[in-house]
C-alpha cells in the first residue's frame, strides 16, 4: 500500500498505463479518483499540459462503445431510454395488463420496478425466457407468468418506439461486436462482473488484465455500541480525533446501511465540526451519496406546493409551507397564519382537502369586524382557477402550468440563496427538462400522473453539491471498493445487515436465480460477497475498526459472524449521557435566580376580550400558569390526529340528541305514558336531529359512513338512557341549554346549564350531560378540579341538587350531591359523600365552601397568579410542558456531574 496521503495507490497501475492500457472501474467514484491521482502525479513533473488518463466506470464505457458501434452502422441506432422513462413504461405496461385481467395490484410501482430490474438481470446473465430450456419454469409461478405478459409487451412498445434500455444496448454489443487491434484493458478492483459485460470485454479487446490494489493487512479491531445512536456518536468524534492528530490522514467511514445511517451521522458530523449554524457549508467531509433531489429541502417545497393541486395534502404539509423561506407568503408567522393551522389541526385529519384548506384561508379572520383571509387562500384561489384536474396533457405541456404555481407562491422565495440551494434549484430546472423528454414514452396524462412521475424522476435523482474534495470520506460499501485510508471505520456490521438477508427477485423463477448464482439470490452468494468486501477493506487501510450496535429499533442485535475472530476493543462512552459539547456549555453558563412576579391583572380592555366559562376556573385550579397561557396567552396545543369522530364530538350528538328529545318530553309523565314504538320514534328523531345539526360540519372529516354508524350508536344510548330516567321519581323537565352569567370577585363568567328538573318533592336538580366517567372528589377542595357543576350551583338560584348524567355505553348512571334523598346515585348524606375532601356537612355548608373557594380562584386569575403548580394528573392531557418546563428541574439534576 502506498503512504496512506492518497485515496488510491497508482503506483501498481503504472505499468499498465505505460503500456497503453485503458482502465476500467466499478464505479464512477473509483474512476475520478483515479484520474484526480494522475493529474496531481503529472502536474509537479513539470508540463503544463498532459495527456488525460483513459479511465472510465466499465458500463459507462461499453456504452459509449455502442454509441460508436450505432455511428458506425454495426448496430441499430436508437433512442437509450434512461431510468425514469423506462419505469414509466414499465409501470404503464403493469396498469394496462391489470385492467385487462381485472388484476389488483397492492403497489404496482413497486411491481412495475421489480420487473424492471428482473428483464435486466436476465439480460446481463444472457438469458432468454423465450427459450425452449427456460420458457417452462415461467409457467410454474403467477407472479413468473405474469412478467412474461409484461416483457413481451414491453418489449414491444421499444420496438415501436425504436427505443432501447443500456442492457439491451449492451446485448446488441455483444453479439455485433468486433476484435479492436491494439486494445488493452484494466479492471481495477472489480469483485464481480456480470456474463454480459465480460462478453463484450472479450469481444472487444485483444488483452484484459484483472488488478486488485490489496496492499498489506490494516490493524484492525472491533467495537460494540449500545444502540444505534451511541455509535454514530463515536464515529463522528472518531473522525475529529483522528483529524486533530493528523490534519493530512486520510480518515474514511462505510456505512453498511447508508440509506438510514447517513443524515443522522452527517448532524453528529457537523456537530462535532461545529458546523450547523454559519460555518454550515465548511463542513470538511465529502459524502459519496447525496440527499435525493425530493428530499432536499428547497425541491421538496416546490413538490409540496404542486402537491396543494392535488386530492389531498399531508397534514404536516399545511405549516411547513406557510413557514417555508423559499415561498414569498408571509403567512406563516402572522396571528391569523396561527390560527388557520390550529383549525386545519382541529378537524384531525392526517390529510387535508386542498378545497378546504382554501375556503380556511380565505375566509378566516381574527376578529368579526376584521377583514378575512390570507395571501395563501389568493394563492390557492388563483391555482384553482386554473382546473388542473380537468387537464390531460403530454409530459412536456405540463411544464408551463408547473412554472404558473410556483410563480404564483413566489418559488423559490425573496431570499438569496446560498451556494448549494442555487445548485439545487438550477437541478430541479434540469429535471423538468428531463421530465419534458417522457413524450417519447407517455401520452396526455392527468396532474397527479404528472406529480407521481416528477416525484419519482427527482427520488431517481442524488443532490450532490459541488465542493473541494476533502481526506475525510463517508461511503457506502460499494462505493469504498478500491479505496486506500490511513484511518478506516465500518459502521452498522450487526448479523441482521452483515451480509444482507437475501432479496431474490419474484418475477425469475428462484431454482434459476439458484442455478446461475444471481444478485441476492441466496444467503450463501450474500455471505461470499460480503466476506469479499471484507477481505478488501482489511487491505485498504493502516487501521481498520469495525462497530456494531447491540440494539437497533428495540430489537436485540448480534454482530457480523464475519467479526467473529476480531479482537474485541473496549468502550467507554457512556451512551446515555449528552453530548460532551452540550454539557460542557451548560457547566459554563452562570444562571442568574430570581422571583418569578405575577403576571399584570386583568384590566378592562382584556375584561372585554376575555371569553371561557366554567374551562377558566377549571384550568386556575388545575394549574395558574395554564389559565394564564390559555385563556389570557391563547396559546393553545394542536390537536392530536384521529380516526372518525373524537369524544368531544359525540359529546356535543349526545348533547344534541338529549336537548331535542326532552324538548319533545318534557317531564317524566309524558315519557311514562308513551307506547314503545312512539317512544321508538322519538329516539329516533332526536338522534337524527342531531346528525342533521352537525352533520354538515362533520361529514366532510368523517365520512357518512361514520354518521351513519353514530345515529345508530345514538338510537341504543338513548334508549338506554329512558330507562335509567323511567326509575326517577318524578320530575318535570323546566329549562334546557339555558345561558346564564356569574360575577365572581369581579370576573364575569358565562355559562349554558344543559338540564334543570324541577322534583315533585321539592326543588332543583342541575344535570350536565358526560359521555366519560368521572368523581364527586373533582367538585371539592380548595382546588376543585371540576368546577362546572359548583358553578352552575352559585349561578342558578334556588338549587337543591347537582347531578352528572353519565352517558357511557353499558355504565350509564346519575352521580351528584342533593339536599334530599330519593334519586339514584344522587346522595343526600352530604358528610359522608364528600369525605376528606371538604369540611361541610350539609348542602347550604357546601354551597358556601364552593362561593369561598371559586371565588378565591377567580381572584386568582383575575389578579394574574399565574405560576406553574399543576395538581396531580393536570398534565397528563395539557399539551403545554415546552411552555411551562416543568420538567426543567428533572433535567438540571440529569445534567449536573
Amino acid at each position: 500500500m502506498a503512504s496512506g496521503r492518497q485515496l488510491y495507490n497508482l503506483a501498481p497501475l503504472l505499468p499498465y498505463i505505460e503500456r497503453g492500457f485503458t482502465l476500467l472501474t466499478p464505479n464512477q467514484r473509483l474512476a475520478r479518483r483515479i484520474k484526480a491521482q494522475w493529474d496531481e502525479l503529472q502536474h509537479p513533473s513539470g508540463p503544463a499540459a498532459w495527456t488525460p488518463l483513459p479511465v472510465a466506470p466499465l458500463e459507462v464505457w461499453l456504452l459509449q462503445r455502442w454509441r460508436l458501434a450505432a455511428q458506425q452502422g454495426s448496430v441499430p441506432a436508437r433512442v437509450i431510454l434512461d431510468d425514469a422513462r423506462c419505469r414509466l413504461l414499465w409501470q404503464q405496461v403493469v396498469a394496462q395488463d391489470a385492467g385487462e385481467i381485472e388484476l389488483s395490484l397492492l403497489r404496482p410501482a413497486a411491481a412495475a420496478e421489480q420487473a424492471a430490474s428482473a428483464r435486466d438481470t436476465l439480460i446481463r446473465w444472457q438469458l432468454d425466457p423465450d427459450s425452449e430450456e427456460l420458457a417452462p419454469e415461467f409457467g410454474f409461478d403467477a407472479d413468473c407468468t405474469a412478467f412474461q405478459r409484461w416483457r413481451r409487451e414491453f418489449v414491444r412498445r421499444l420496438e415501436e418506439g425504436g427505443l432501447v434500455t443500456p442492457s439491451d444496448c449492451l446485448a446488441e454489443l455483444a453479439k455485433n461486436a468486433r476484435c479492436q487491434p491494439g486494445l488493452r484493458l484494466l479492471l481495477a478492483d472489480f469483485d464481480e462482473i456480470p456474463p454480459l459485460h465480460r462478453a463484450c470485454l472479450d469481444a472487444l479487446a485483444e488483452e484484459i488484465v484483472a488488478l486488485d490494489s490489496n496492499g498489506t493487512p490494516a490493524e484492525y479491531s472491533c467495537r460494540a455500541y449500545p444502540d444505534k445512536q451511541a455509535e454514530l456518536a463515536a464515529v463522528a468524534r472518531w473522525v475529529v480525533a483522528c483529524r486533530r492528530a493528523d490534519p493530512d490522514a486520510t480518515v474514511g467511514v462505510v456505512l453498511a446501511d447508508m440509506q438510514r445511517d447517513r443524515a443522522p451521522l452527517e448532524y453528529l458530523l457537523r456537530r462535532e465540526h461545529d458546523c450547523l449554524g454559519e460555518n454550515y457549508s465548511s463542513l470538511p467531509v465529502n459524502f459519496s451519496t447525496g440527499l435525493s433531489l425530493d428530499r432536499v429541502p428547497v425541491v421538496r417545497d416546490a413538490l409540496d406546493i404542486l402537491g396543494s393541486c392535488t386530492g389531498t395534502l399531508p397534514l404536516g404539509v399545511v405549516p411547513a409551507l406557510l413557514q417555508s423561506r423559499f415561498t414569498a407568503i408571509d403567512d406563516g408567522h402572522t396571528d391569523l397564519g396561527v390560527k388557520l393551522i390550529s383549525r386545519v389541526y382541529e378537524d384531525g385529519l392526517g390529510q387535508v382537502d386542498p378545497g378546504r384548506l382554501r375556503h380556511l384561508a380565505s375566509t378566516i379572520k381574527l376578529k368579526a369586524d376584521s377583514e378575512p383571509g390570507l395571501q395563501l387562500g389568493a394563492v390557492l384561489s388563483a391555482q384553482s382557477d386554473l382546473r388542473l384536474g380537468r387537464l390531460r396533457l403530454l409530459p412536456s405541456g405540463w411544464l408551463e402550468p408547473i412554472c404558473a404555481i410556483l410563480d404564483y407562491w413566489g418559488w423559490p422565495g425573496t431570499g438569496p440563496l446560498d451556494s448549494l440551494e442555487y445548485q439545487q434549484v438550477e437541478h430541479w430546472y434540469r429535471t423538468l427538462e428531463e421530465y419534458a423528454a417522457h413524450d417519447q414514452v407517455s401520452g396526455p396524462v392527468s396532474f397527479e400522473d404528472m406529480l407521481q412521475a416528477l416525484r419519482f424522476c427527482c427520488q431517481r435523482q442524488p443532490s450532490q453539491p459541488q465542493t473541494a474534495d476533502s481526506p475525510v470520506q463517508v461511503l457506502g460499501p460499494l462505493e469504498a471498493a478500491g479505496l486506500a485510508f490511513d484511518h478506516l471505520w465500518l459502521c452498522g456490521l450487526q448479523g441482521s445487515l452483515w451480509p444482507p438477508a437475501p432479496r431474490p427477485n419474484p418475477f425469475i423463477p428462484l431454482p434459476l436465480q439458484r442455478r446461475y448464482d444471481m444478485p441476492h439470490a441466496t444467503p450463501d452468494r450474500e455471505w461470499r460477497f460480503v466476506e469479499r468486501l471484507t477481505q478488501q477493506f482489511l487491505h485498504s487501510a493502516n487501521r481498520l475498526i469495525a462497530s456494531y450496535c447491540k440494539e437497533l429499533e428495540g430489537v436485540p442485535e448480534l454482530p457480523s459472524a464475519l467479526l467473529a475472530d476480531w479482537p474485541q476493543e473496549a468502550v467507554s462512552e457512556d451512551p446515555a449521557s449528552l453530548p460532551p459539547s452540550w454539557i460542557d456549555m451548560r457547566r459554563r453558563i452562570s444562571l442568574e435566580s430570581r422571583r418569578v412576579e405575577p403576571a399584570p391583572a386583568l384590566d378592562d380592555d382584556e375584561r372585554h376580550t376575555l371569553h371561557g366559562g366554567s374551562a377558566t376556573l377549571a384550568d386556575q385550579a388545575n394549574c395558574p400558569f395554564r389559565a394564564f397561557a390559555l385563556r389570557r396567552l391563547q396559546t393553545r396545543p394542536l390537536e392530536d390526529l384521529r380516526v372518525g369522530l373524537s369524544a368531544a364530538e359525540r359529546g356535543e350528538l349526545v348533547h344534541e340528541a338529549l336537548f331535542v328529545l326532552w324538548g319533545m318530553l318534557g317531564d317524566s309523565d309524558t315519557l311514562r305514558q308513551q307506547e314503545a314504538a312512539a317512544l321508538r320514534t322519538q329516539v329516533a328523531r332526536s338522534a337524527e336531529a342531531a346528525i342533521e345539526k352537525h352533520g354538515p360540519r362533520l361529514r366532510p372529516l368523517v365520512g357518512a359512513a361514520a354518521l351513519d354508524l353514530e345515529r345508530l350508536r345514538l338510537d341504543s344510548l338513548l334508549a338506554q338512557w329512558l330507562q335509567l330516567e323511567l326509575a326517577r321519581p318524578p320530575f318535570r323537565v323546566i329549562d334546557l341549554e339555558s345561558e346564564v352569567s356569574v360575577s365572581l370577585a369581579g370576573l364575569e363568567l358565562s355559562l349554558r346549564i344543559d338540564r334543570i328538573d324541577e322534583l315533585q318533592a321539592g326543588g332543583r336538580l342541575i344535570i350536565d350531560y358526560k359521555t366519560s366517567r368521572n368523581g364527586l372528589a373533582d367538585w371539592l377542595g380548595e382546588r376543585p378540579k371540576a368546577p362546572q357543576l359548583p358553578l352552575y350551583a352559585i349561578a342558578g338560584g334556588t338549587v337543591s341538587g347537582l347531578a352528572y348524567a353519565e352517558l357511557k355505553p353499558r355504565q350509564l348512571r346519575l352521580l351528584g350531591l342533593a339536599e334530599a334523598g330519593g334519586i339514584d346515585g344522587v346522595r343526600s348524606d352530604i358528610d359522608k359523600a364528600v369525605g376528606r375532601h371538604s369540611a361541610a356537612g350539609t348542602w347550604q355548608q357546601l354551597l358556601q365552601e364552593w362561593q369561598r373557594n371559586l371565588s378565591r380562584l377567580a381572584r386568582a386569575f383575575e389578579q394574574g397568579e399565574a405560576q406553574v403548580d399543576p395538581l396531580r394528573g393536570a398534565c397528563d392531557y395539557c399539551g403545554l410542558p415546552s411552555l411551562c418546563r416543568v420538567d426543567l428541574e428533572a433535567l438540571e439534576q440529569e445534567v449536573e456531574p
